[in-house]
Parts: structure tokens; sequence; C-alpha cells
């Protein structure tokens, strides 16, 4: 709200003249025995012009202070109302700000848990792998002292088996607890999503129907074309999971401009646009206190046997390493939303 407050002071100054003015006007022609109002007075006694004059002039000045008065009065509710709406502005602000630390202090305790644990991970992986390469080592040289067609041999085997699936399991561990490097190229977002929903397509049941809206078709970022196909692949499947085989996933591209400000709320990314992909189910949804520990190596929702809890821990790292960031926003029967912000690049 915007007001002057100079505007319309002169009104009852000009009121206050113009009464005083006609007062002694009427006075002077009661003084020189003048007729008014077309003949209507006549002379009166002596004392009258001056009683006339008087009570023009306190009357002038009294409309004159009732007009001030009712301006002040004005002036005042205006001054009290900007007071009032600066006050509310400021009150907001400083939530706003509250909120936005908050937020912030959550990602750095976040991002420094999963970097301890990580570190703490990796360290575990290359002892747990030399144990491996030491088993698979001993049980190839006792499979050379048994003929293949014996139940040692074929037991043997499947320890090799095992001992192949171990090593897989830390490769991922080793994925997660440090950056690999990979080759980076600019990749349109658009085609990438569509070639990674075209191959999941056919894995995905029938009853799960998978929605994708983007905003215009330049959407180009720094990345590696395999990694994001990995990050969409485990978000999606996960998404499958939440609803049990039936409900709707919904994928949205759009852009954000560089002085928006939700970025705000990530102290680690870079002043410029960013691709934004929204990925939604309509499944259970999770609590606050599974939400904050999704992005845990090791920790899942599945049952025992069905989920390493590697998935969204590896996509967590993959997003990093593209300069991006990845958020989560879950409630209890109300679905899931996985946020990814990704550094958009000219072609």
């Amino acid at each position: 709200m915007t007001f002057n407050y100079q505007q319309k002071l002169w009104i009852p100054y000009l009121v206050a003249l113009i009464g005083t003015t006609l007062s002694l006007v009427i006075g002077y022609l009661f003084w020189h025995d003048l007729p008014l109002y077309f003949g209507l007075l006549v002379k009166v006694e002596a004392f009258l012009p001056w009683v006339v004059v008087a009570l023009g002039i306190i009357l002038s000045l009294l409309i004159a202070m009732v007009i001030r008065i009712t301006q002040l009065a004005k002036l005042r509710m205006q001054i009290v109302d900007k007071v009032n709406a600066d006050l509310k502005n400021e009150i907001a602000e400083r939530m706003n700000a509250e909120e936005t630390k908050q937020r912030l202090e959550v990602a750095l305790l976040q991002g420094q848990k999963l970097q301890a644990i990580g570190t703490l991970a990796g360290g575990i992986a290359h002892d747990f792998n030399n144990l491996l390469y030491a088993i698979i080592g001993y049980v190839e040289m006792t499979r050379e002292d048994v003929e293949k067609d014996n139940l040692v041999y074929k037991n043997l085997g499947k320890v090799l088996e095992a001992t192949q699936r171990g090593q897989e399991l830390i490769s991922r561990i080793l994925a997660f607890s440090r950056r690999q490097h990979h080759q980076f190229d600019i990749i349109n977002l658009k085609t990438t999503i569509e070639a990674a929903l075209s191959l999941l397509k056919p894995t995905i049941p029938a009853s799960v129907m998978i929605q994708f809206t983007h905003e215009g078709d330049e959407a180009n970022i720094l990345g590696n074309q395999t990694q994001i196909h990995q990050v969409l692949v485990n978000l999606i499947n996960n998404a499958v999971d939440a609803m049990d085989g039936e409900g709707i996933i919904s994928l949205y591209l759009s852009h954000i401009a560089k002085d928006h400000p939700f970025l705000k709320q990530f102290p680690d990314i870079t002043a410029q646009n960013y691709c934004k992909i929204d990925i939604t189910d309509t499944g259970h949804g999770m609590d606050i206190s599974t939400t904050e520990r999704i992005f845990e190596p090791f920790f899942t929702t599945k049952e025992v046997g069905k989920g390493t809890g590697l998935g969204l821990s590896i996509v967590h790292t993959i997003v990093k390493e593209h300069l991006g960031e990845i958020t989560v926003t879950s409630r209890l029967g109300q679905g899931t939303t996985f946020m990814i912000l990704l550094p958009e690049q000219t072609a």
C-alpha cells in the first residue's frame, strides 16, 4: 500500500481562508449599512457586525479543524495498515527462512550420514572382496582335482555361483561408496525417458498405467544415458512394488529457471537452469521415519530376500554424480513423489 503524506493537506487552510474572507465581507456590508440578500436584511445594531464576523471566523476554523482531524485519522489508518502489512510480510519471510534452514540442516545431516556410511561400506566391500577372491581360487583348484560328473564338483559349482553373486553385490556397494568416472555427453532427457519407458513397459504388469508429460522437447543435460536409465528403472520398479502391481505412475518433465525460489532449498547446486523430473505413484506411501532413511544403503522396506537396500542409494549417488539433487515426499495412503533436478545444458 502506498500513500502520500502531503495529499490534500491544503484543504483545511483553504476552508479557513474562505470562511474568514466571507465573514469579513459580511461584516463590511453590515458596517456600511448595505442591504444583504437583495434587500432582505436591513440596518441592524452596531454590535451585530462584530458578532457575525466572529461567528463566521470561528465556524470556518471549526470546519477546518474537523477536516484536518479527519485527514489525520485517515493518514493514521493508512500508516497502521502499512505497518501491519510490512509486519505480516516480515513474519512470512522469517517463517520461510526458518523452514529453509531446517530443510538445509536435514539435507546436510543426511549427506554427512550417507558419506560416512559410504566410506564404511566401501572399506568393508574391499575386505570382503579379497575374501571372495581367496574362496574362488581355492574352490577352482579343488574342482580341478575332482571329476566333472562327481557330486562334489557340482556342489563346488554352486559355491562359485554364490561367490559370483557376492561379487555383484560388492560391485553395487562400491558404486555407492565412491564416485566412478563415466563418459558424460549431452543427452536429451525427454528421449532418454521415453527410451527407458519403452524398455520397462513389457516388464510391468498391465494393471499399472504409466503417464509421461513434458514441457517442450528441449531438455538437454550433460550425463550418462545408461546411468539415467538405471535411475528411472530403479524408481519405477520401486513404484510398481509400492502399488502392489496396480495403479498409476506419472512422470512430469519440466524446467526450473536459475532464479526460481524453489532452488534456494538446495545449498549444493549452482545458479543455472535445471531440468526437473517428478515421478509420482499411487501406492501406499511411507511415513516420515522411512522417508528420512530411504537413501541409506541396505535400508529396505521389502521382505527378506526381496531387496538389498542398495537401489535408491545408488540412485542418489548417480544423481549426485550428475551434479543434481533428488528428494522424496510421501504420506501414508497418499502415494510417493521423487523429484530429480539435473543441470540443463545448451546443445
